[in-house]
């Protein structure tokens, strides 16, 4: 929170305003609640559930010791006869949310189940100063009198559950150690656009007990501050009108990337003490295995047939230091990767994966296969190219010579067919444009893609910018792209894309890194019977060696160190 603004205040025994007491099966009394902390703030009552939904639909924001919570049950207006609701005199259940919560660390903590009840309360007429003169206005709005409700959100561990793990059912690191955490939205009797977010709790049983005001150095007290100087900032962003700017888990589902990526990132964290580069191992390792994660994920959705492998394998295009296309041998998905030269890692790995030191001649490869038919790489293969640099925009026109072939494009490094990109904005001719066919049946995705405005312009484009809507501006030659380098790189990529028979569908990969937008070509423009279209295809593939000889020769780097004293 700024250091300018209101500050949060810890709260002594008999703050105002108390809850009443907590009914619990597993004592035998009422409990009595502690408060904790309170901070002042400007905004409504709905801000406060819009941001306390947050808080429990994704606790991994909060968190780092947290992975996600999965969603177990989800209902407005639940029955007030519902078993897990707690009846609590004067307010009203309007939501009962049951999520899983699991760790980002399953090595250290556990899982656990948990209770998020959302509550609203009318005030009391008495606490108004302006009660004349709200009973004359009989035509205000509903929702402006919400804004004068008290708020409530109780989370309540299932302590049955946790038993069932330990006969002790203690409660995981993650979690604050107590039996009930509550989350208040007070407002303010004399403004009526601030209110007071508060914190409240229930503590397990101490010796001594706890008594308010909390120290600053307790644990519990700390953990209650971070809470709500957090949600204090989810509160005012949905007051500013905040809206999501990257969407992300568009192509695959976050729950099975996630799940296999604990299990793989498990697996090779012995690669960190290992690790024979002068780079970064724990951000190479880490970085790899969740792109081995989501591409498994990936052919699993668009390999049903064939138990999730591309059918003619995996091609890694400037493999680096080839971790990605080992993990993937070790996992059994068959393919190679090859660069200019081997790295020290190479020799390291057990068992060995195809590696291969090798230097392409993309011009050549798109020429004989527009003369001969001769497949750039084996056909029904995966391509990637993860950091490929000036091989990068080469990798659809690559794919479009490889039959039946599909392709992931993580570009880091900007280059142009021929040379650096250094452009600032990048447009797609409107004219070409208003000439692409209608999008062909999309493939499964695990979410609906959000809502794009302004619209993108045309359909095929949807699945470029559903993850993250870049600003789009007009030009004289057609729509452009905005934000930077990186993003009209990213457009120029799909613009090749589309060029090249695909459809250019764009990622937002959970990787460390700030180059993390992985561009997609799985679905063709055109049937392989269609061959007005595989002509369209041909022309376009010929135009950009036309375009690429016009700009002078396409140079590869040779292989370097001793490789490089070889024919290849």
């Amino acid at each position: 929170m700024p250091t300018t603004g209101p500050q949060p205040v810890a709260l002594a025994a008999d703050a105002p305003n108390p809850l009443p007491r907590l009914r619990s099966s597993s004592s035998s009394s009422p409990l009595d609640w502690i408060p904790v902390v309170k901070l002042d703030l400007d905004c409504s009552a709905k801000h406060f559930h819009l941001a306390l939904a947050d808080l429990a639909l994704q606790p991994e924001h909060s968190s780092s010791t947290i992975l996600r919570a999965d969603i177990l049950a989800d209902h407005l207006d639940p029955p007030p006869q519902t078993p897990a609701l707690v009846s609590l005199d004067g307010y009203t259940c309007v939501r009962r949310l049951r999520r899983r919560i699991l760790p980002n660390r399953p090595q250290f903590d556990w899982a656990m189940e948990q209770e998020c009840l959302f509550y609203s309360r009318n005030r009391d007429p008495a606490d108004n100063d302006d009660d004349d003169a709200a009973d004359d206005d009989d035509a205000a709005d509903d929702d402006d009198a919400a804004d004068d409700d008290e708020a409530l959100v109780l989370l309540l561990p299932d302590f049955d559950q946790l038993r069932q793990q330990d006969d002790k059912g203690r409660l995981p690191y993650y979690h604050p150690q107590v039996r009930a955490l509550a989350f208040r939205y007070l407002p303010s009797s004399t403004s009526p656009s601030s209110a007071s977010l508060r914190i409240d709790l229930v503590p397990l049983p101490a010796q001594p007990p706890l008594v308010a005001p909390l120290p600053p150095s307790d644990r519990l007290y700390r953990t209650a501050l971070a809470l709500v100087k957090f949600t204090a900032k989810l509160c005012l962003g949905h007051a500013d009108g905040w809206q999501k700017r990257v969407h992300h888990d568009l192509l695959v589902g976050k729950e099975d990337v996630q799940d296999l990526y604990q299990q793989l990132k498990d697996k090779y964290k012995w690669m960190l003490s290992a690790w024979r580069e002068s780079t970064d191992a724990t951000k190479h390792v880490f970085e790899d295995v969740a792109i081995a994660a989501w591409l498994i994920v990936l052919w699993r959705r668009m390999y049903p047939e064939s138990g999730g492998r591309p059918r003619g394998g995996f091609v890694d295009v400037g493999c680096g230091n080839g971790l990605l296309v080992f993990i993937l041998n070790a996992e059994g998905y068959s393919g190679y990767g090859f660069d200019l030269r081997a790295r020290k890692s190479w020799s390291a790995y057990s068992p060995a994966p195809d590696l291969r030191v090798s230097s392409i001649l993309p011009p050549s490869l798109v020429a004989a296969y527009l003369s001969t038919s001769t497949p750039a790489f084996p056909p029904d293969a995966f391509l990637i190219g993860n950091h490929a640099d000036e091989l990068t925009p080469w990798l659809p026109l690559l794919a479009a010579c490889t039959p039946r072939s599909a392709f992931l494009n993580i570009p880091c490094c900007l280059h142009e067919l021929h040379g650096r990109f250094d452009r600032q904005a990048y447009s797609i001719p409107a004219a070409y444009l208003s000439a692409l066919p209608s999008p062909p049946p999309a493939p499964s995705s695990s979410t609906d893609s959000p809502s794009l405005s302004p619209a993108p312009p045309h359909p095929l484009l949807h699945p470029f910018y559903a993850p993250t809507p870049l600003a789009q501006s007009s030009t004289s030659t057609g729509p452009s792209i905005i934000g930077g380098r990186y993003a009209a790189y990213q457009l120029y990529l799909a613009h090749l894309t589309l060029r090249c028979g695909f459809v250019p569908e764009r990622e937002a990969l959970r990787i460390p890194s700030t180059k993390n937008f992985g561009m997609v070509g799985r679905t063709r423009l055109y049937g392989e019977g269609d061959e007005a279209g595989q002509a369209r295809v041909r022309d376009e593939l010929e135009g950009v060696l036309r375009e690429v000889e016009r700009r002078g020769e396409w140079v590869a780097r040779r292989p370097e160190g001793k490789a490089g004293e070889k024919d290849h």
